[in-house]
């Protein structure tokens, strides 16, 4: 949470931070930052004022996570307004994603 809020601020400060999470199950302990803070801001303002900030890290099944860390939470995310949600294919496609994130002006 503390991360996320930190990088939040960044980006409102004008930086194109990027908040990694270790799975995105982590990414519920800051989720007022993400929904509240960054993406609701740029949305609400209509463009006003920018959150460049990007939220990445892995999501849904992985190697020896367990029932803990195996949700898949890109529909919950990809439903709030404001955000944008993108799970790449190939190591190709998450280069391209995230350089493209990065420069976006969306969370």
């Amino acid at each position: 949470m503390g991360f996320a809020g930190i990088a939040v601020g960044a980006a409102m400060a004008g930086l194109r931070p990027i908040c990694e999470f270790m799975t995105f199950n982590f990414s519920m302990q800051a989720i007022d930052q993400v929904i509240n803070s960054a993406a609701k801001t740029y949305y609400m303002s209509a463009g006003l004022q920018p959150v460049p900030i990007v939220f990445r890290g892995p999501n849904g099944a992985s190697a020896g996570v367990a029932a803990q860390h195996s949700q898949c939470f890109a529909a919950w995310y990809g439903h709030c307004p404001g955000l944008k949600v993108v799970s790449p294919w190939s190591a190709e496609d998450a280069k391209g994603l995230l350089k493209a994130a990065i420069r976006d002006d969306n969370p």
